[in-house]
């Protein structure tokens, strides 16, 4: 069951890479709320382009929050080009020894990642019960 909002933020696309086997990486950061306290939001993922012109993204990402306290999360998806940017839906499982993040460990998420064709884009994760 879909449940609570628990993250939103904005952020650009900082760096991208075509890796010898066609991959591209992409390495972004953004900020935002996550379980109500300001964050950071680090990720690098590598997408894999099928012949239909989606792609699947598998990759890191660690949540800061100004204060240390933070959560490193694997990411995976699937999307396609929008067209202006892209379109990527999937899941995420967290790891973290930070009281304040405790509840990310205990449920899987699930998020909507929309970028535009400068870079920018808005991430929303909710945890899936």
């Amino acid at each position: 069951m879909l449940g609570n909002l628990v993250g939103e933020d904005r952020g650009k696309t900082l760096g991208v890479r075509i890796l010898p086997d066609g991959k591209i990486e992409l390495t972004g950061q953004g900020t935002g709320k996550w379980w109500g306290m300001e964050a950071t939001n680090l990720s690098t993922n590598v997408a894999t382009f099928r012949p239909d012109g989606t792609f699947t993204s598998e990759g890191q990402g660690l949540v800061m929050t100004s204060d240390g306290e933070s959560m490193s999360v694997k990411i995976y998806g699937a999307g396609r080009s929008t067209g202006k940017g892209s379109a990527l839906r999937g899941a995420a499982f967290t790891q973290t020894t930070s009281p304040k993040f405790a509840q990310a460990s205990k449920v899987a998420l699930v998020f909507e990642f929309e970028s535009d064709e400068k870079g920018d884009y808005l991430l929303k994760v909710w945890e899936w019960k």
